[in-house]
């Protein structure tokens, strides 16, 4: 396939407000949420609640952050008409912390999601596998292999030179398409079989389905329609049609991935009970408050699990 994106001819103004809206969302109410809830969770390792459940939550907050910090360099993009100007290492790195977010993200969610199973469904077998040593192992596990995935499937180059494009390629080239083909199934189908056969199997609601609708909402458009776009895309002759065809639909679900930086932190941490307590307790002496919260509270995850953990 041609990766001249002259080529398709593509209408690349038509995602300008709608992503600007997304983006601005996700950042102007996603910053203030994401940091609110570190300095939660930062309280509440302090009073020695969390175990293992709080470090795989501080890695979802860490990459949520960092995909932040990017969001006003893509708004600038975008109102720029679609021309990079920060050079090929900026784009390079942004369009690898998208990924990466994006992935490291599912496969956090994945490990709350099995943590949370464990803990209820074999409180005390799994004691010995839900430690914060094996959760500290798991993330530098996870950080280092998403990184190496994201890395080989967006070599050689993520920047269009001539164009000034940056993530972006009109038509895609036969390796970042098997690339993506390979995100779905990895990135969405399994999660996705995971937490459904976990649900199935042991009839676990209240953070199992919060985690199945952030997989729905916010990412499942993404993956069905890229899965579309780019297996269709190896199986007919003139690729620029559907591009043109699906071009608007595939850049707003890209950009609705954005919006679990706001989902993680309002899901795992202000519905938490004891993250709350925690996170009022520290803020009294700011507020000027008279009540005071308990001194000392937890996540329950050694052992049976507490009742205000299944929000």
């Amino acid at each position: 396939m041609s990766n001249n994106s002259d080529s398709c001819n593509l209408p690349l103004n038509t995602d300008t407000l709608g992503l600007t809206y997304i983006y601005s969302l996700a950042f102007s109410l996603g910053l203030p949420c994401n940091l609110l809830s570190l300095w939660g969770l930062y309280q509440l390792g302090r009073s020695g609640g969390g175990g293992c459940q709080l470090v795989y939550i501080l890695n979802l907050l860490l990459s949520d952050l960092l995909q932040l910090l990017t969001l006003p360099l893509w708004i600038l993009y975008l109102q720029g008409a679609h021309r990079w100007p920060y050079g090929r290492p900026a784009c390079e790195f942004v369009g690898y912390v998208f990924y990466v977010n994006v992935y490291a993200s599912v496969v956090f969610l994945c490990l709350i999601a099995l943590d949370r199973c464990l803990a209820i469904v074999h409180p005390l077998s799994s004691r010995g596998v839900r430690t914060v040593r094996v959760a500290a192992v798991s993330g530098v596990a996870v950080w280092t292999l998403t990184f190496l995935f994201c890395l080989g499937g967006l070599l050689p180059s993520v920047f269009d030179a001539e164009r000034l494009l940056c993530l972006e390629q009109y038509p895609v080239s036969l390796r970042y398409a098997h690339f993506k083909i390979a995100t779905v199934i990895m990135g969405f189908l399994l999660p996705c079989g995971m937490i459904g056969c976990l649900n199935d199997r042991h009839k676990i609601t209240g953070i199992l389905v919060v985690i199945t609708v952030i997989f729905i909402v916010v990412f499942g458009p993404y993956h069905l329609v890229g899965g579309y776009r780019f297996v269709s895309l190896l199986l007919i002759d003139n690729p620029c049609e559907l591009e043109r065809s699906i071009f608007l639909c595939y850049r707003l679900c890209y950009g609705l991935t954005s919006l679990n930086t706001l989902l993680d932190p309002l899901f795992y941490i202000f519905l938490c009970h004891n993250a709350r307590l925690e996170l009022r307790r520290s803020l009294t002496p700011c507020l000027g408050r008279g009540h005071t919260a308990p001194k000392q509270v937890r996540l329950s995850l050694r052992g049976n699990p507490d009742p205000s953990d299944n929000v």
